[in-house]
Parts: structure tokens; C-alpha cells; sequence
């Protein structure tokens, strides 16, 4: 299987259909380290697909992959604005009640471009030479805002 770029529509009830492309694409390309941070942010992003359509059961968004250079792209788009008005500022501090599905995104991919009037969403993962600074600071953040968010549970 040489993907290189991909494009098709596809039900957002299908997650296992996105979950073994998003698992094909990784292994692919060598990038299993990757494929958790990748599957994750693609994740919230049908999440806030599925919150904003609400019970449609048939709703397809157009998904796409492709292979750029020092990383990969992943774009997903829809039929209405969704995306315009969420804050996905990578520098935001942590805010246990904030939309933990854009903090997710924000947080582990590497750029969120959105576009076509906030129809569309990509997410670029620089998979070649990542640095370990960023890593480290990456997993630290995230580990905070869930101790935080566990703490606020508790109390």
C-alpha cells in the first residue's frame, strides 16, 4: 500500500474506518511513534463534528492525507463553519475548563491551518526531526491539564 495522499468522503459513525487508515498511514510511512498523537487529534476533530451535527447519523465530512515535506497533512472537511470560531492558540495556558478537544489539538499537532471559511481543518504532524524539547514540553502540558482536570473532579 503506497499512500502518498488520499482523498475520500467518509461517515462520521465510521471511526474504525478512520482509526485503521490513520493506523495504515503510520506504519506506511514509518511513523508508529507518531500514530497516537495523530489518531488522538483526528479524533477531537470528529468530535466537535459530532457535537456540531448533532444526531445527523449520515453525515460525511471529505478526509484527506497527504505526504509533505518533513511531515504529514491531514485535512477534514464539512459542509457549514465549525471550525472559524475555536481558539487554537498552541500557547494558551492550561484552563481546566476549557473545550478539551481544541486544547487536544492544539497541543499535539504541530500546525492547524483552517480554511474555506472555517469548513476546513488541517493538521500537520512534523514528523522528521521533531525536537525533544518540544516533545517533553508537550507531554508535561498535557499531563498538567489532566491532573487538573482529575483534581476538579475529585473536589
Amino acid at each position: 500500500m503506497d499512500i502518498t495522499n488520499y482523498k475520500n468522503k467518509i461517515c462520521l459513525t465510521d471511526t474504525n474506518k478512520i482509526n485503521d487508515f490513520i493506523e495504515n498511514i503510520c506504519q506506511e510511512h514509518n511513523i508508529t511513534y507518531y500514530c497516537g498523537a495523530i489518531s488522538v487529534c483526528i479524533e477531537q476533530v470528529v468530535n466537535l463534528l459530532r457535537a456540531f451535527y448533532g444526531g445527523e447519523k449520515e453525515k460525511y465530512v471529505l478526509f484527506e492525507f497527504e505526504q509533505c515535506v518533513g511531515g504529514v497533512s491531514f485535512s477534514i472537511e464539512c459542509d457549514k463553519d465549525v471550525f472559524s470560531s475555536m481558539n487554537f492558540d498552541k500557547n494558551k495556558e492550561i484552563e481546566v475548563d476549557s473545550d478539551v478537544d481544541v486544547f487536544l489539538i492544539s497541543k499535539l499537532s504541530d500546525q492547524i491551518i483552517v480554511s474555506k471559511e472555517g469548513k476546513n481543518i488541517e493538521l500537520l504532524f512534523y514528523v522528521n526531526g521533531i525536537e525533544p524539547e518540544l516533545l517533553l514540553d508537550r507531554q508535561e502540558k498535557i499531563k498538567q491539564f489532566y491532573l487538573k482536570r482529575i483534581h476538579q473532579s475529585i473536589s
